[in-house]
């Protein structure tokens, strides 16, 4: 597993995404500033987000430029779907 920086003005937040916690990017922005940008974003070969829309706007908020991601070019289409509804119900729980 490679973490990468790359361009904020790159990354895709994905379309469909279903969750809606703009009351959580506060606590996450300021988790940033005190421990910094400990948890990359997970992104499929084309920069789009499957896993860390939160840390993106907060990310998108502080200004910053650049962020640290996985690629995770290896999934397929169906992996993707299934990471992004597990990683989502995952955190319902």
């Amino acid at each position: 597993m490679n973490i990468v920086t790359i361009p904020i003005g790159e990354i895709k937040p994905y379309k469909n995404n279903p969750r809606k916690n703009d009351s959580a990017v506060p606590a996450v922005i300021n988790s940033i500033r005190e421990f910094g940008f400990r948890v990359p974003l997970l992104v499929d070969r084309d920069n789009v987000v499957i896993a860390g829309h939160t840390r993106l706007k907060a990310a998108l908020q502080l200004g910053m430029t650049e962020i640290p991601c996985i690629i995770a070019d290896e999934l397929t289409p169906a992996q993707v779907k299934a990471y992004r509804l597990m990683d989502n119900k995952a955190s319902e729980k």
